[in-house]
């Protein structure tokens, strides 16, 4: 075989990878982050608290610790924006947890996703600021 020929192969095939990974992660799964995503981006409590795990954590950029309650309250009192398109987004599954790594405007955010009794939800984010 060709130096050419099998470099051709494995483009063809590494472009594929992406895809065979995005179809891993289950329809529900995908759509539960993109709604919690949007709750987030609209302020939309509801949907927010509907998608986040009694127990969910979040370290900010800054290094604050939040639980789920106080997370809860600050978003009440933001305003909806429009939501900024996410970029570099990596999805990987590690028996019943899937972690999703993503950038969004100057932050890397890292959320981990459970499956429990009332469906997909976060139990955890970590927020880190996006090196220049």
């Amino acid at each position: 075989m060709s130096r050419a020929l099998v470099l051709r192969l494995a483009f063809t095939l590494s472009s594929l990878i992406p895809s065979s990974i995005a179809a891993q992660v289950p329809a529900e799964l995908q759509e539960a982050m993109r709604a919690r995503d949007q709750a987030v981006a609209k302020a939309d409590a509801a949907t927010w608290d509907r998608l986040t795990a009694e127990d969910f954590t979040v370290v900010l950029e800054d290094g604050t610790l939040m639980a789920k309650a106080e997370r809860l309250a600050q978003l009440k009192t933001q305003k909806a924006s429009t939501p900024t398109p996410l970029q570099q987004v990596q999805i990987r599954h590690y028996g019943d947890v899937f972690v999703r790594r993503f950038r969004t405007g100057d932050v890397w955010v890292l959320d981990i996703w459970v499956k429990d009794g009332r469906g997909w939800r976060v139990a955890a984010v970590q927020v880190t600021a996006a090196k220049k």
